[in-house]
């Protein structure tokens, strides 16, 4: 009966294992069923061992790409971590205070030990969501966090086996508190100011690169504005043409002197500062007005007809900037890539700020049969020899915000994606 009870705790230690890692990587529930076998089959015969075997198998059940998924690594690491954290605790608390020789003892243990194990989750769990750890520690492109991770779990494991083989829960109980705790902090300090670090020289890349699209922008109002003036004294010239064929009457002459004026103008005033810059004054937001500077110059390179447009001055963003950043840049190199070799192509890009929301609309056309639901699996892609991450990228950002909806419609031959942001009542991101 002892044996029963104890093999029920194993079983419910793994359950709040899947609980808080389903917490962090959202999977399909119809997984947890062989996981969890898995999982406690290897705790009962490979206890040693039960960890790896678990990391292994879950992580290539939901790896679907050639490359590392840094985020499923991460989540599995830290919910390993964390497993481990609440079993010592559980253990060092109870140890040696509660007898296990009558089924009573054994069975008050493993009540204790689950609770302890629940508590120690959903706090873990809390401040998780609350403190917003998923985009403060880079959890889906930190492979210094894995490593980090890696050897927190290491140093906290073989520290934990020296103990329990030495059966010195009581006399060290303070010992593996004070262990714990340092490791964590020790881990928590080096990971902050390697992140900080990283961040830093983020920024530092991104306003080199908004600098030189600023740059791009302004030698390109410079040169249209040049082109203007040139105009200008032509087109005094051809209006006094005009008087002089009006007032000799001949109709015919006035005519064929107006279509040449309409396209002598056409081509000066078919200029980017005009056609596709001519809304970036009201995107107010540096960051975004430096990629739709970058984007829209790489559109009018690779000649494809585009057409920008943003009636409103866009300011806040209420998701952080640089998610913002990447999702738009993702999406319109998407457009692009789409929309090479074909004859026609047209990209349409425009920003609808309302009350309640903002949306980003960006169509392009297209001329792959592809569908939709295609193109959202991990590994699609239409670039040869390429991952193929984009879509996916999209939903992963997604995932983040819970004020951030994205939604993709192809109607005939063009591909519409919608990237709309809710109104979150002043809770700005743009600084973070």
């Amino acid at each position: 009966m002892g044996t029963i009870i104890y093999t029920i705790g194993k079983l419910l230690a793994w359950l709040i294992f899947y609980g808080v890692f389903y917490s962090l990587f959202h999977f399909k529930k119809y997984y947890l069923p062989g996981f969890i076998l898995v999982s406690f089959l290897s705790e009962i015969f490979l206890k040693d061992y039960s960890y790896l075997i678990t990391f292994s198998f879950v992580y290539l059940v939901l790896w679907h790409h050639k490359k590392w998924n840094l985020t499923l690594i991460n989540t599995l690491l830290l919910s390993s971590l964390i497993r481990l954290i609440y079993e010592t605790l559980a253990d060092t608390i109870i140890a040696d205070k509660i007898s296990t020789h009558v089924i009573s003892g054994i069975l008050l243990f493993v009540v204790a030990s689950f609770l302890i194990k629940v508590i120690t989750a959903i706090v873990f769990i809390f401040l998780y969501k609350r403190f917003d750890i998923e985009e403060k520690w880079q959890i889906d492109q930190s492979s210094l966090l894995s490593i980090l991770l890696i050897y927190l779990f290491t140093a906290i494991y073989v520290f934990m086996h020296f103990i329990q083989e030495n059966k010195a829960y009581s006399d060290l109980t303070i010992g593996v508190f004070a262990f714990i705790i340092i490791q964590c902090v020790f881990i928590a300090v080096l990971f902050g100011k390697a992140s900080q670090t990283q961040q830093l020289a983020y920024k530092r890349e991104l306003t080199k690169e908004q600098l030189k699209n600023l740059k791009m922008y302004t030698d390109q109002l410079e040169k249209d504005h040049l082109h203007l003036r040139e105009f200008e004294h032509s087109y005094k010239d051809g209006i006094a043409t005009l008087r002089s064929v009006a007032g000799d009457g001949d109709y015919t002459a006035m005519k064929q002197a107006l279509e040449k004026l309409e396209v002598y103008s056409n081509g000066y005033f078919d200029n980017i500062s005009m056609q596709l810059f001519k809304d970036l004054n009201n995107v107010q937001n540096s960051y975004l007005k430096s990629l739709f500077i970058s984007k829209l110059t790489l559109i009018h390179q690779d000649n494809i007809k585009c057409h920008f447009e943003c009636r409103n001055v866009i300011e806040d963003i209420d998701i952080n900037i640089f998610d913002l950043v990447r999702l738009l840049g993702i999406s319109i190199d998407n457009a692009i890539e789409a929309t090479k070799g074909q004859n026609g192509a047209q990209i349409q890009i425009a920003i609808v700020k309302e009350k309640q929301q903002l949306s980003f609309l960006i169509n392009n056309t297209i001329h792959s049969e592809t569908k939709i639901q295609t193109m959202m699996q991990e590994g699609f892609t239409t670039k040869k020899n390429h991952s193929g991450l984009g879509m996916v990228n999209v939903q992963d950002i997604k995932k983040k915000y819970p004020n951030l909806f994205v939604q993709y419609r192809k109607n005939n031959d063009w591909f519409n994606l919608n990237i709309t942001l809710l109104d979150l009542g002043g809770a700005e991101y743009v600084n973070h």
